[in-house]
């Protein structure tokens, strides 16, 4: 009826009201259908390893936002008995290019991509896997990328709202989450920024699950 078209299929399915569920819980229809078989909630969705470094950078202020040329390298690689690759830390403008142009080989790896699940090269991935471990958290407390970024969020942030704490927290609630945190969240918020600091804050954010999952 349509003439085949996917584009009308496509707009179907995105405005149709399973389609735009949120994930918060009812609890009468946990009660009849806990699994989620009848699509009564959307189950939230944790971001994939590159979006999750791509949005680092770009909420840092970060992104390279240059479109095609050669990808970047974020290994080393040495010749012996064999080709061997070694990762780096891959900071500053060069790399700060979307995940989708990094140079892949079998087996140079990326240890924060290798811990949120990104497949690995050297072998056929059909379907990702999808976890949940304490390596993650740790990484994205102390991986050198996050470290950088975070420094980079907090610089950004001052600018933006200068010295003033409050403006800070509020703005960088509006970057990493798209809202305006609560009378709670802020007094949490500036109260750590005082024991802390700004970029030690803006860690935080990067790993909450608002941050890390579609919901």
């Amino acid at each position: 009826r349509h003439n085949w078209s996917l584009k009308w299929l496509h707009r179907t399915i995105v405005s149709s009201a399973t389609y735009r569920q949120n994930s918060h819980v009812n609890r009468r229809a946990a009660d009849v259908d806990p699994e989620n078989r009848l699509l009564w909630h959307m189950q939230p969705r944790r971001i994939e390893a590159e979006v999750l470094r791509d949005t680092i950078l770009l909420v840092s202020g970060q992104l390279n936002s240059e479109i095609g040329g050669p990808g970047y390298h974020d290994f080393r690689s040495e010749m012996s008995s064999s080709q061997l690759y070694f990762p780096v830390a891959a900071i500053g403008a060069s790399f700060n290019r979307r995940t989708i142009y990094r140079t892949w080989v079998r087996s140079g790896r990326n240890l924060l991509l290798d811990v949120f699940d990104c497949p690995d090269p050297s072998a056929q991935t059909p379907v990702r896997a999808v976890t949940t471990t304490p390596l993650q958290a740790l990484s994205l407390m102390n991986n050198a990328l996050v470290l950088c970024m975070a420094d980079h969020f907090a610089e950004r942030l001052r600018r933006i709202a200068g010295n003033d704490v409050n403006k800070q927290v509020k703005q960088a609630y509006l970057l990493a989450y798209g809202r305006e945190p609560d009378v709670e969240e802020i007094e949490l918020a500036e109260s750590f920024i005082h024991q802390h600091n700004l970029a030690a804050m803006c860690r935080v954010l990067f790993n909450s699950n608002e941050f890390l999952y579609v919901d």
